[in-house]
């Protein structure tokens, strides 16, 4: 169906702009977004009218609904911004079921549905690609996060000697297939403190920073609550500063605040997208 390259090709446009603005700004634009999710909710209205197929379009409203509940999760538990969330609502209409003309040009794997293969590429094509980014800061401002990393408190000596002490008892204590699931834990433990401590100080060092009030926008994490004259503008619990409390702030004269910048997200979306149209899902041609 024609319907099915409109969407596909709209969709990647869209996160392909949407991309290069996170990466430069930290945001995505809401006329972005919002044209996204009316274009196509047009199209899918449009299509299902002209050749009464209404299960187009509520293929696509099952999809939003779905992506719409996701993106508020992620939202409100603040793992992604504002935008981030909006975005995957408008994909959510389009990728609701795979586009089957482009079955002519590729072989993907769909053994579950497309919507669930587009949301788990998403992640695993966002680890990877997160750590590559964490990867590059760090190789930027080493000398700093190296710094910070001495002083995580998981960095300790007594975790290091409770690690030996339960390695040399699994040693004396215990066969040799329980040795190997003990010292299997000691070290996943050790990874994940270790890691955890990394990227705690490459987000202190590189992700962590003051700006001016009138630089904020919408959907800005502040590190701490705000007050003026006793009275709480913002608070932690906050998903994401609001236009409203920006106005107060700017209102009661207060200059300058400490936010958190998150790993710009977006082309996570872009490649999660190609992967999911190309390949389909991942995980089952990875692992089984």
């Amino acid at each position: 169906m024609v319907i099915d390259y409109i969407l596909v090709i709209i969709a990647l446009a869209w996160l392909s702009f949407a991309s290069i603005h996170d990466i430069k700004k930290r945001e995505v634009p809401d006329w972005l977004n919002y044209s996204l999710i009316i274009i196509a909710f047009g199209l899918r209205v449009i299509h299902s009218i002209v050749f009464k197929e209404f299960t187009f379009f509520l293929h696509g409203l099952i999809g939003f609904v779905i992506l719409f509940i996701l993106a508020n999760i992620l939202y409100y538990a603040k793992q992604w911004g504002g935008g981030d969330s909006k975005l995957l609502m408008g994909m959510g209409i389009v990728f609701a079921t795979y586009p089957e003309s482009l079955l002519k040009f590729f072989n993907p794997n769909l053994d579950i549905p497309f919507l669930i293969i587009i949301v788990i590429n998403i992640f695993i094509v966002g680890s990877i690609y997160g750590i590559f980014w964490s990867v590059g800061l760090t190789v930027k401002n080493y000398k700093e996060v190296f710094k910070e990393l001495k002083k995580q408190k998981s960095l300790n000596r007594s975790l290091l000697i409770f690690a030996v002490i339960m390695a040399i008892l699994s040693f004396l204590f215990f066969n040799t297939l329980n040795k190997i699931i003990i010292i299997a834990l000691i070290a996943f433990i050790l990874i994940l403190t270790y890691l955890t401590a990394f990227i705690k100080s490459v987000e202190k060092v590189t992700m962590v920073k003051e700006i001016p009030t009138n630089k904020l926008t919408e959907g800005d994490w502040i590190v701490k609550p705000v007050y003026s004259h006793n009275r709480l503008i913002y608070s932690t619990k906050d998903p994401g500063i609001s236009k409203k409390q920006i106005d107060l702030l700017k209102k009661y004269g207060i200059k300058s605040v400490t936010i958190k910048e998150g790993i710009p997200f977006v082309p996570s979306f872009l490649l999660g997208v190609l992967t999911s149209l190309v390949i389909g899902n991942v995980i089952t041609i990875l692992f089984i």
